[in-house]
């Protein structure tokens, strides 16, 4: 199976937006209390609402679902040579255990708005986001679950895009 940059950046998009509407809508009936993508990467750079939100839509929609992990699915896609389903939503799991075992325990570490409340040195912002714990636990019960789910889906759907197109 050929890497093809512009497959790779189209299924990246698309699995980022049905991934990001699964999550959405969990959130939505409740299932999890996860804060939104946009306000959770885009208050790593803004303690204002209005530009955090545009900043965490850009780092998350353009930057880490298209074009990072867009091309880093298709390459591994290319060296294994096939994007079955279900190798995406295997690939999408193991992502997803990556990002609920390692990246959400260091996010407090990270964060300027997680975590214990650390005044900033002359900023004021209504932002603050609860530390998310070891896969998401924090954020409610059923929020490992969506981690996995939503991974595994983002995954899945970026597997049969791409294999479709390339």
């Amino acid at each position: 199976m050929d890497f093809t940059i512009w497959v790779a950046l189209v299924a990246g998009a698309v699995a980022t937006a049905v991934m990001t509407m699964m999550m959405k809508g969990a959130s939505a009936a409740g299932m999890i209390e996860m804060p939104s993508f946009e306000l959770m990467t885009g208050s790593m750079v803004s303690g204002e609402r209005g530009k955090a939100m545009v900043a965490g839509a850009f780092i998350h929609y353009l930057m880490m679902g298209t074009v990072a992990f867009g091309l880093a699915y298709a390459w591994a896609f290319s060296l294994i040579g096939n994007a079955d389903w279900w190798l995406g939503a295997l690939i999408g799991v193991g992502h997803g255990l990556v990002v609920g075992l390692m990246a959400m325990p260091m996010m407090p570490a990270m964060h300027p708005r997680m975590g214990e409340r650390v005044a900033l040195a002359g900023e004021r912002s209504d932002i603050w986001i609860d530390s998310p714990g070891v896969m998401g636990r924090n954020w409610g019960a059923a929020t490992p679950v969506g981690v996995l789910a939503g991974h595994a889906v983002y995954g899945l759907v970026h597997a049969v895009v791409y294999g479709a197109l390339v």
